[in-house]
């Protein structure tokens, strides 16, 4: 016999809780291999998946001051991982710049994740695919209320907080 919705919607929420778990373990383990703490860890993946950016627009993302923000890419050049380049578009700008070593450093450490991911991807319809990108986006909506709503009753302020 089937589960019931109840039970379903228990299971499904139960693997996404699973999957959560799994995702910051993966993360741990990709800082440590890369010789980086979490917060590094997330600015990397920020220019890495969405381009080069200003240290104020990663600042703003990671909730870091700027000087933290200035610490954290010294740090992430000192690790040979990123860059400052000059902004091609504003002349006074410096963009932070994911490195050809980052990209090797990770390349191998993702490509298995990435390519399973594909593959199970393409075993869906494009009607199931868009359900799921339905819900990973509405989840995704509903989680950054939550995470608003923590920092919103939380003690301080965002130019409070660090690495």
């Amino acid at each position: 016999m089937p589960p019931s919705r109840k039970a379903l919607v228990a299971q499904v929420s139960a693997a996404l809780a699973d999957l959560q778990a799994v995702y910051d373990d993966r993360d741990q383990a990709l800082a440590d291999a890369l010789g980086v703490n979490r917060t590094d860890l997330r600015c990397l993946d920020l220019i890495v998946r969405e381009g080069p950016q200003t240290a104020s627009q990663l600042g703003a993302r990671l909730h870091l001051t700027r000087g933290s923000m200035t610490t954290l890419v010294d740090r992430l050049e000192r690790a040979g991982y990123a860059t400052r380049h000059d902004d091609p578009q504003h002349g006074r700008r410096k963009l932070v710049v994911p490195t050809a070593k980052l990209v090797d450093a990770i390349t191998p450490l993702l490509a298995p994740a990435r390519q399973h991911g594909e593959a199970r991807l393409h075993k869906y319809g494009d009607g199931e695919l868009r359900l799921v990108l339905d819900f990973l986006r509405t989840t995704h909506a509903a989680q950054d209320a939550v995470v608003e709503s923590i920092r919103g009753t939380s003690n301080g302020d965002a130019s409070q907080r660090h690495p």
